[in-house]
């Protein structure tokens, strides 16, 4: 099997295969527990979808992970070794993938300076766990009309932010957390929102609606981004 690696974080599946080391699956495994700390509703109904959360050594590429190995054949369009080093989790592929080299911030990785890992569950936990929750439908109605508000008042112009809601929503919960990066005037991919204050200054509207659904709000950040 290719996964050969597994740790269990309050029920979801943290895997890999054996070339990941136990450093990364720390940092992920803290990364986890504190994104679902306030909400064990949450928790539970990820586990009861079957998402686990997939680690991909440097070495390996997103086809490698067997969730996502037909992603080339099901959506030719798109080279997704190439795009993508870290997937949400969807129904039909319930794997959250992160690489190695992100969750211990190698110099000169791809991503390095933000977490893919808080991205990709932030996707995760809103589009699997809060919106299949009661109220969820109203929160993710309270989501589009925050993205769509943001977007005709120009905000996260030029910015992956305002591609749509999802990467709104996922990008804001990197700010919250100060995994972000920051780019002034924006790149195309980023702006100079990259920290919770700044979040709050910028889109009082998202954040409010972050610290509605229960990520936390504490002086917590993610073991990659504090000093060695």
């Amino acid at each position: 099997p290719f996964y050969e690696k597994y740790v269990d974080v309050g029920g979801l599946p943290l895997v890999s295969s054996a070339r990941v080391s136990d450093r990364a699956f720390a940092v992920a495994a803290d990364i986890l527990e504190h994104m679902l700390s306030g909400r064990p509703d949450v928790r539970a109904q990820l586990v009861a979808t079957r998402v686990r959360v997939g680690i991909m050594a440097a070495s390996e590429v997103t086809t490698d992970m067997p969730e996502h190995s037909d992603l080339n054949q099901a959506f030719p369009a798109t080279d997704w070794n190439a795009r993508a080093r870290g997937l949400g989790a969807t129904r039909a592929r319930p794997l959250t993938s992160v690489g190695e080299e992100n969750l211990l911030q190698l110099p000169g990785a791809r991503y390095t300076g933000e977490s893919i890992l808080v991205h990709e569950f932030g996707h995760t936990f809103f589009g699997l766990g809060v919106a299949a929750l009661p109220g969820g439908d109203r929160l993710a109605a309270r989501l589009d009309q925050a993205y769509r508000n943001a977007v005709a008042g120009g905000f996260f112009a030029n910015t992956y932010a305002g591609t749509n809601a999802q990467e709104y929503w996922a990008e804001g919960v990197q700010s919250w957390f100060d995994t972000n990066l920051e780019a002034d005037p924006p790149n195309g991919v980023h702006n100079h929102v990259n920290t919770r204050e700044e979040l709050l200054a910028y889109d009082p509207a998202l954040a409010a609606l972050i610290r509605e659904v229960g990520l936390p709000g504490d002086g917590w950040r993610p073991l990659c981004v504090l000093p060695p």
